[in-house]
């Protein structure tokens, strides 16, 4: 199966989802500006590293064990390697927002906030609900929110 992949918002070539056996087989092939970079498969759980790229091809093999928890692969995303380091949320950065517990970093002109989300209790923000990807920060898995500079919600990009 060939899924798009995406950088910020661009689309830069095909993440291609192959089974082998009890394995899956990723094969990213895309254009990049010159530099280093993450890639990840998308799926409707989450998402898998698969390596570092720098553009051309890159092939990668994972057990069922590893691929089984993001669920069906929807898409590729394309992250710089360059990863600003995640930080305690300060309330006054997201004022009305309950950023207790969470964990920020810049992004763009705006902030991410990341609020701890295992899908067992409640939704952090459920008036954001469509706002949110589901993603593993600091090793937890949390919803993470995209926030202009003036603290208003942003619409997620493809990644």
């Amino acid at each position: 199966m060939d899924c798009p992949l995406y950088w910020d918002e661009r689309r830069v070539g095909t993440l291609r989802v192959t089974p082998a056996g009890e394995d899956t087989c990723f094969t990213v092939e895309g254009r990049v500006p010159p530099g280093l970079y993450r890639v990840y498969a998308r799926g409707r759980r989450g998402e898998l590293l698969l390596g570092v790229w720098e553009g051309g091809v890159l092939r990668r093999r994972f057990s069922r064990a590893l691929t089984g928890p993001i669920g069906p692969v929807e898409r590729g995303c394309v992250r710089s390697s360059r990863v600003e380091e995640w930080r305690p949320a300060p309330a006054e950065r997201f004022p009305g927002w309950p950023a207790a517990g969470g964990l920020c970093r810049p992004s763009g002109e705006g902030w991410e906030l990341a609020l701890p989300f295992d899908g067992n209790g409640p939704f952090p923000i459920p008036a954001l609900f469509c706002l949110a990807r589901i993603a593993t920060v600091a090793g937890r898995p949390c919803a993470v929110f995209r926030f202009d500079g003036t603290g208003w919600p942003v619409l997620p990009k493809n990644c």
